[in-house]
């Protein structure tokens, strides 16, 4: 048998052919002028357990005065525990609670008092003389000291109350401890008069 005897099968075939071949070269072309797909690559991820840290400085009534590396939201209590605080330590007067910051200094004070103590020489020519007032005020037995002193310790001075205290130990936190007495006039509250009240018994 003869494929396409008749002259129409013949056109029929070869229309077929050319409309196909019209086809593949339609859609080649597309390809050539179609710009390359885009490979989207994802960035690698940083580390996530890379933790932050903050230094520290803890010295005082610790065994361990150094410093010392915690990680960002950690607590005054957290760097005490490292350094290891003495049986004298008086954790009482540290917000153990509070945040700590990169740099900041800790100092954990003693419960102790000046290690050679002397008694306040009232009638001595070097001491100011007191007001009536003043004289009728509490007087401390012992010079206290302002970078080792507790609340407890404070309210003995002559005109510091608890609220005054409280803002003298905040500011030795805050400062990293006291290098004269004169800085006591930067805690609010207290003034030149406060301060010549209070003088004769503090040290830094």
């Amino acid at each position: 048998m003869v494929l396409w005897e008749h002259p129409v099968e013949r056109y029929l075939a070869l229309g077929s052919l050319v409309v196909i071949a019209i086809s593949l070269a339609i859609l080649a072309g597309k390809r050539l002028t179609e710009p390359p797909a885009l490979i989207l690559e994802t960035p690698p991820q940083k580390q996530e357990d890379l933790k932050l840290s903050l230094k520290v400085h803890v010295k005082g009534a610790v065994q361990k005065p150094a410093v010392y590396s915690l990680p960002f939201g950690s607590r005054v209590a957290d760097a005490v525990k490292l350094a290891q605080p003495r049986q004298d330590a008086d954790l009482n007067a540290l917000n153990l609670a509070a945040f700590l910051e990169d740099g900041q200094e800790v100092i954990v004070p003693s419960k102790k008092w000046l290690s050679n103590p002397r008694p306040l020489a009232l009638t001595s020519p070097a001491t100011p003389s007191l007001s009536p007032s003043a004289k009728r005020s509490k007087i401390p037995n012992l010079i206290v000291n302002l970078n080792t002193a507790t609340e407890a310790d404070l309210v003995q001075l002559p005109g510091i109350g608890p609220v005054l205290a409280k803002r003298i130990i905040e500011h030795r936190r805050k400062i990293g401890g006291f290098k004269s007495v004169e800085q006591l006039l930067e805690v609010k509250g207290i003034g030149e008069k406060k301060l010549e009240q209070i003088r004769p018994y503090v040290r830094p």
